[in-house]
C-alpha cells in the first residue's frame, strides 16, 4: 500500500509542478510582452498599402506604468496586465469595446490577440474587432493586422507604422 501511496503522491506532485511550471512560463511572456508594448512609448507614422495615413499612433505608459495606450487617430487601446494574462481593451470609433487576450505562441516576434468579450455591442452580427496582431520587424518598425467581423465575415487591414 505504501508503494501505491507514494507513487500517487509523486503524480500528484508532478501535475502540480507542471501546472505551476506552465502558469509561470505564461506570466512570464505576458511581462515579456508587456514589456516590448512599453517598449513602443513615442510617435509612429502609418502607411496602409504603401501609402501614409493623415494620422499617427502613439504610445504611452500611464498610471506608474501599469497600462500602455495606443492612440490610431481618435481610437484608444490600453493594454494591461492580469494575473498572467495580457489583456488590451479597444475602445472603438463605432461605439463598442472589444477587450482581447493575448494568445501564447511560439514566435517572440508575433503578438496575436483574440476577443473573449465585448461591450455595447448592439447586435452580434454588427461590426466589432475580432483579432489583432502585432508582428515586430525591428525597433523602429512594426506591422499591424487589424481583423474586423461583421456576422459570419471577417476582413482584414493592414499597416505598417514607422517609429516617427
Amino acid at each position: 500500500m505504501t508503494f501505491i501511496g507514494a507513487t500517487s503522491s509523486a503524480y500528484v506532485l508532478s501535475i502540480f509542478l507542471s501546472l505551476f511550471i506552465s502558469y509561470s512560463a505564461l506570466a512570464q511572456n505576458a511581462q515579456t510582452a508587456y514589456d516590448t508594448m512599453k517598449s513602443l512609448q513615442g510617435t509612429w507614422s502609418i502607411h496602409s498599402t504603401g501609402k501614409g495615413l493623415p494620422i499617427v499612433m502613439t504610445y504611452n505608459t500611464e498610471s506608474k506604468e501599469s497600462v500602455v495606450t495606443e492612440q490610431f487617430g481618435k481610437e484608444l487601446s490600453v493594454f494591461y496586465r492580469d494575473g498572467r494574462d495580457l489583456l488590451m481593451t479597444h475602445f472603438c470609433n463605432i461605439g463598442n469595446q472589444p477587450r482581447l487576450r493575448l494568445k501564447s505562441g511560439s514566435n517572440p516576434n508575433i503578438f496575436k490577440f483574440e476577443m473573449f468579450d465585448i461591450t455595447n455591442l448592439s447586435d452580434p452580427n454588427a461590426a466589432h474587432v475580432q483579432r489583432i496582431v502585432y508582428e515586430f520587424i525591428n525597433d523602429r518598425r512594426l506591422h499591424l493586422t487589424i481583423i474586423w467581423k461583421r456576422g459570419p465575415r471577417e476582413s482584414v487591414e493592414d499597416y505598417t507604422l514607422d517609429r516617427g
